[in-house]
């Protein structure tokens, strides 16, 4: 399993809220902090382990730049980090604190719904693992 530094955290969070695929200028441009040069390493080390994409080339100014875009395999890997940082603390925080938590985040009402109609699901789910 991968281990993410902050700076990768960082850029896959950005392509995560984007509705589109994003040059690295484009992230440079999200967040304070960010250089041209460091967003251009983050990109090519997640390319290369699959965590991000090319989604194809556009113009940026008078240059052809690539914009790219996070896979599925990222989601995947943040959940397994999220999944092993969880796991240090299970004998301090109890599953369900953290869901109360992580819903109390959350501060749209309708994606609000939605979570806690997916999380009745999964607790159905296991339910039913665990009678059989």
């Amino acid at each position: 399993m991968a281990q993410l530094n902050p700076r990768e955290l960082d850029v896959l969070n950005i392509l995560w809220k984007s509705d589109q695929a994003m040059t690295s200028t484009d992230i440079v441009n999200e967040m304070r902090g960010l250089t041209q040069s460091t967003v251009i390493a983050v990109l090519r080390k997640l390319l290369k382990e699959g965590l991000v994409e090319v989604d194809g080339v556009t113009h940026s100014g008078k240059v052809l730049s690539r914009t790219y875009r996070p896979t599925d395999a990222s989601r995947n890997i943040i959940m397994d980090n999220f999944a092993s940082d969880y796991a240090n603390f299970k004998d301090v925080i109890a599953q369900s604190d953290i869901c109360a938590a992580i819903l109390h985040v959350e501060d749209r009402p309708d994606r609000l719904k939605a979570e806690i109609k997916k999380l009745k699901t999964v607790i159905s789910d296991w339910e039913k693992k665990l009678k059989s």
